[in-house]
């Protein structure tokens, strides 16, 4: 019997924990005069961008990345980077094969080839002297992403 009441108890006690949080989670109408014309929008997780450029300037990489700098290498001259920026974090493979095709492609490169080999996936592009291979590796608790850089002369 007090088991019951303790269950009945708790409950009751979550019950009204999330009426609360639904509460706090509803818009609070505001009237035409509570807003200045001069107040800047909030900005969302929706209306930040989902990628951005490391030290590579046309090299797109997925927020949900995050750079690993102790087995990361460049080399970069006033003219050109080149190297290996290497990422980490928990994404699905086939949604970042498709996310650098097509956001490379937006950077101006030539999608030339892909090969999986499981666990890996490479992707190579190709733009006017310069090649990126692309790894994606699935582990058991993270997704690996090695992105080269390196510079050609006359297409070689």
């Amino acid at each position: 019997m007090l088991c019951g009441l303790g269950i009945l108890g708790l409950m009751l006690g979550c019950g009204s924990v999330l009426q609360e949080q639904k509460k706090e989670s509803e818009p609070v109408a505001t009237t035409p005069a509570a807003k200045t014309p001069a107040a800047a929008p909030a900005i969302t997780k929706a209306d930040r961008p989902n990628a951005r450029y490391y030290d590579f300037e046309d090299v797109k990489i997925p927020n949900e990345l995050t750079l690993d700098t102790s087995k990361s290498r460049l080399f970069q001259t006033p003219a050109t980077a080149a190297g290996v920026l290497v990422f980490d974090g928990y994404v699905e493979s086939n949604s970042l094969v498709t996310f650098f095709k097509e956001s490379m492609a937006k950077d101006n490169w030539l999608f030339k080839a892909m090969f999986k080999l499981p666990p890996k996936t490479h992707l190579l592009f190709e733009k006017k002297n310069k090649r990126s291979l692309i790894t994606i590796e699935d582990g058991w608790t993270s997704t690996r992403i090695d992105v080269w850089v390196m510079p050609t002369q006359d297409g070689q």
